[in-house]
C-alpha cells in the first residue's frame, strides 16, 4: 500500500495510517467511546490524498493514480468501490449516527480490504496466485 504513494513524494505511509486504525479498534481502546470514528479517520487518512478536492499534491485522476502504482484490474466499477468506502469512512470518522456500532465499523473494515486489494492488484501478484495453484497440483 505504501507504494501507492511513492509516484508523488508524500510524507506519510499508508501502512502508519492502517496500524493507527488497528490501535485505535484494540479491545483496551473501546472503552473510548471515540474509537470508531479514530480508527475510521485512520483509514479514510490512507485514502484522503487521492479523493479529497482539498488535497494538492496529487493532481491525477484516481485512476491514474492506481495504474501508476501498476494496478492491473482498475477500473471505473473498482475506483467507485474504493470512493464509496471512503465517504462512509468519512461519514463514520464524523460521527455519522447511523453507522456506528462495533459491527458497521467491522463491516466497512472488511468493504475496505477487498476494495483495496481489488484496487492493488499487480501482474506479479496474479502470477504468484497463478503459481501457487499450479505447483499444488491437481486436486485429490
Amino acid at each position: 500500500m505504501d507504494e501507492l504513494y511513492d509516484p508523488y513524494d508524500l510524507h506519510v505511509r499508508p501502512s502508519n495510517r492502517f496500524r493507527g486504525a488497528v490501535f485505535a479498534s484494540r479491545a483496551e481502546c473501546q472503552s473510548n467511546p471515540d474509537w470508531i470514528a479514530q480508527a475510521a479517520h485512520s483509514l479514510r487518512e490512507i485514502l484522503y490524498p487521492i479523493w479529497s478536492p482539498e488535497y494538492k499534491e496529487i493532481v491525477d485522476k484516481k485512476k491514474t493514480v492506481f495504474e501508476k502504482y501498476g494496478s492491473v484490474s482498475v477500473d471505473d466499477r473498482s475506483i467507485d468501490a474504493v470512493g464509496s468506502v471512503y465517504g462512509r469512512l468519512s461519514d463514520l470518522a464524523h460521527h455519522d449516527r447511523n453507522a456506528s456500532t462495533r459491527s458497521d465499523y467491522e463491516q466497512l473494515l472488511a468493504e475496505f480490504e477487498m476494495a483495496m486489494r481489488q484496487a492493488l492488484t499487480r501482474q506479479l501478484d496474479l502470477h504468484r496466485e497463478i503459481d501457487g495453484l499450479v505447483s499444488s497440483g491437481p486436486p485429490q
